[in-house]
């Protein structure tokens, strides 16, 4: 199952908008990438002692990157965005040991691992977009919400949602991995666990935390249609 919502709000001039004014920090957005980091990082089939490129595509304002060079010191970290002012955010703050550059999916540059941490999930072209992905590097990483329920008529920065057999079109080897999150701000707080509160009070269904799953595909056995 694969369910889309026609409305995405997801443009670059958005993106932009939202690292340049600061509204990203404002919102959590920094430590929000962080824990998303230290949830997906255990379930990654690298060691410590990994030495190959890792690429993060959609890495945003690069937040995710001190977890990385400390859990894989001896990798080669390249970040990839298509804001101008998150790249410069990046450069800025972790350039020292990471290279960042601007662009989308055509810019990705022949890797040994690609992680696509909660970015398909903005994109209309989600599907084709992984293929690519897959094309260029040994494992890809995909991490997105697990059977999130879409607001089909809003503007909701998500537009697809997913579940174990998104991504069996690649006809990749799979291995998946449904975990919950520790990256929640504020507003995730408020709409579950402060109005589970009330939702109990009334006798309403109370809402569980949203899961995530993590998808790891192979390229080598990839078939091209």
């Amino acid at each position: 199952m694969h369910i889309k919502n026609a409305n995405n709000v997801n443009t670059e001039s958005y993106w932009e908008n939202r690292f340049r004014s600061g509204d990203w920090e404002m919102m959590g957005g920094n430590n929000q990438t962080k824990l998303f980091a230290q949830s997906q990082i255990p379930f990654f089939h690298m060691t410590k002692k990994f030495s190959g490129v890792i690429c993060d595509f959609g890495c945003g304002a690069g937040d995710a990157f001190p977890l990385y060079k400390a859990s894989f010191p001896n990798a080669k970290l390249i970040g990839i965005d298509f804001s101008e002012s998150a790249i410069k955010l990046c450069r800025q703050k972790y350039g020292s040991f990471a290279t960042f550059i601007l662009g989308d999916v055509s810019v990705v540059p022949s890797v040994d691992v690609i992680i696509a941490s909660n970015v398909l999930e903005h994109l209309s072209d989600d599907k084709n977009i992984a293929k690519i992905l897959l094309g260029k590097c040994n494992y890809l990483y995909v991490i997105v919400p697990f059977r999130e329920q879409l607001n089909l008529e809003g503007n909701s920065e998500h537009i697809n949602t997913y579940d174990l057999n998104s991504f069996n079109y690649l006809r990749s080897p799979l291995r998946k991995k449904i975990f919950i999150s520790k990256g929640w701000d504020s507003r995730n707080f408020y709409q579950i666990e402060f109005k589970n509160i009330f939702r109990f009070l009334l006798c309403k269904e109370i809402k569980s935390r949203q899961k995530q799953i993590l998808f790891q595909l192979i390229r080598e056995n990839i078939i091209a249609d």
